[in-house]
Parts: structure tokens; C-alpha cells; sequence
């Protein structure tokens, strides 16, 4: 479509709106509260001295941090069990709300916008193909109220894993 909208000195495409990309945007700033907090509950649960949970975590990505949690919290010898189930739970939201966060920041935004939402493409190859095959593309359609409530299901995990993070260590 060669109809381009300039917003704040950027190209926008037609797409999508000035409140879907806030709304992107939101996703993009409470994903990142939950990744930080993941870090601050490992770094908790292996050391009072958040220095080393801190350098255990550095390079690691959110999905190996709820799997070290999971492991901290399992393996927890001062944890409470209803802690340890509120906590176990909560990761396994953390892992969904960070798996609908991927396919919205990791998609290609359509250019055209169908019944008021927005067309994201997701590009993921099925198992172990080949670099001739074609990808599987899947494509989701989320209006604004929609990835509000991404957002929102994000700010309400960080909070959440924020509640848990000063469990006593082992």
C-alpha cells in the first residue's frame, strides 16, 4: 500500500493505529519489568548478596530463568510450600504471558488493518527443516483492547514475581 502515514519522524504503516503502537509499546515496557524481576527473584533465592544471583543470571534468558527458579524454589529448604506453589504457579504464568509478548515483538506488523485489528506475522519453522523448506507463518489479528490486555496480564506477572522476590534464601 504506498499510503504511509508520518508519525514523529518515522513511517508508520497504515496497519496499524498511534494507540496499537502505544499499546506495543506497553507490552514492550512491562515484558521487560517481568524479565527484571525474574532476575531479582533467582538472584534472591541463591543469595542473600544479590551480587552473585546477579552474575549467575547475566546472560540468561527468560526461559532459563524460570527454569533456575523453578529449580531454586523446588530444591528451597527455607521456602514455605505455599510460597513454593504460589511461586511455581506463578512462573508458569510467566512462561505464558512471555510466550503472547514473543509473538506480538517478534512479529512483522501487517500493512493492512482488518475489522479495526491489526495483522501480526510470526515466521517459526515446525522441527528440523531443511534451509529449502518454507517457513510456517502464523498470523494473529489483536486489536487494541487485545494487546492492552497482553499488557496488562504482563504488568500484573512483574508485580507478582515482585511480591515473591525477598523469600528467604537457603
Amino acid at each position: 500500500m504506498d499510503e504511509y502515514l508520518e508519525v514523529q519522524g518515522h513511517r508508520a504503516y497504515v496497519g496499524t493505529t498511534s494507540e496499537g503502537e502505544a499499546a506495543v509499546g506497553r507490552i514492550a515496557i512491562w515484558a521487560a519489568s517481568v524479565e527484571q524481576n525474574l532476575a531479582d527473584l533467582c538472584a534472591s533465592l541463591i543469595n542473600s548478596d544479590s551480587e552473585v544471583g546477579y552474575a549467575v543470571t547475566a546472560n540468561m534468558s527468560a526461559s532459563q530463568m524460570i527454569q533456575l527458579s523453578r529449580r531454586l524454589m523446588t530444591d528451597s529448604k527455607t521456602a514455605s510450600d505455599k510460597d513454593r506453589a504460589e511461586v511455581q504457579a506463578l512462573l508458569i504464568e510467566a512462561k505464558a504471558a512471555l510466550e503472547q509478548r514473543n509473538k506480538i515483538l517478534h512479529a512483522t506488523v501487517g500493512e493492512l488493518m482488518f475489522g479495526g485489528k491489526t495483522a501480526f506475522f510470526n515466521r517459526r519453522k515446525k522441527g528440523h527443516a531443511t534451509p529449502a523448506q518454507q517457513p510456517h507463518w502464523e498470523t494473529t489479528l489483536h486489536g487494541v483492547e487485545e494487546l492492552d490486555e497482553i499488557g496488562a496480564r504482563l504488568f500484573r506477572v512483574a508485580e507478582d514475581l515482585w511480591g515473591h522476590v525477598h523469600l528467604p534464601p537457603d
